[in-house]
């Protein structure tokens, strides 16, 4: 059924807005981003789901972003509480750099870093081409593993488990080192793990 009803938006004309508009609604009920990069990327394939999953996010992102600034900081220092603080001062401080850092190495939900981002007036160039730089490695590397599960579901055999394992294999560990060298040139990490 799900397939199906992928195959039919793939064909409609109106697929860019269908899936732009679930990405802004998602966001909106924090769903998970990765979830709708997935499923983006199965329903249209590598090349225009990573397009499509990069200006969905970003639509979302400059959304969510709007709604802190509506918010603003009370009202979001009320919902959030105490841990807000910490993630604030440190999206303040550095701005390019910290945008990059948390959209690879996620302090909280996707929709969360952007409201707060919006609520505490970070800047909005560095919020996006944080945003941008930040989330289009991970876009991909989700595009690719995404189409070779496919693969590898469809044409089981040695040979597409083992390209499946090594595409798992060389997402962990890019994903590790760029932890490793984030969390050791920013500390961002450090009091993520300190509220954990």
């Amino acid at each position: 059924r799900i397939t199906g009803w992928l195959d039919h938006l793939r064909g409609s004309p109106s697929a860019p807005f269908i899936i732009l508009g679930g990405y802004i609604v998602g966001s909106l009920v924090l769903v998970p981003i990765t979830l709708m990069i997935l499923a983006t990327a199965f329903a249209f394939g590598p090349l225009a789901g990573s397009a499509y999953s990069l200006v969905g996010c970003l639509l979302a992102a400059v959304i969510t972003y709007a709604v802190g600034r509506i918010l603003g900081r009370d009202k979001v220092r009320r919902l959030a509480g105490s841990r807000l603080d910490r993630v604030k001062r440190r999206l303040a401080d550095h701005g390019f750099v910290t945008m990059l850092t948390v959209r690879v190495v996620p302090i909280a939900p996707y929709t969360v870093v952007n409201i707060v981002a919006g609520a505490f007036h970070i800047r909005f160039r560095d919020f996006i081409f944080g945003t941008i730089l930040g989330m289009a490695p991970g876009i991909l590397a989700i595009t690719v593993f995404e189409r070779q599960l496919e693969v590898a579901i469809r044409e089981p055999g040695a040979g597409s488990l083992g390209l499946l394992a090594a595409v798992v294999a060389a997402i962990v560990f890019i994903v590790i080192m760029f932890r490793k060298r984030l969390g050791d040139n920013e500390e961002v990490v450090d009091y993520r793990l300190s509220d954990s």
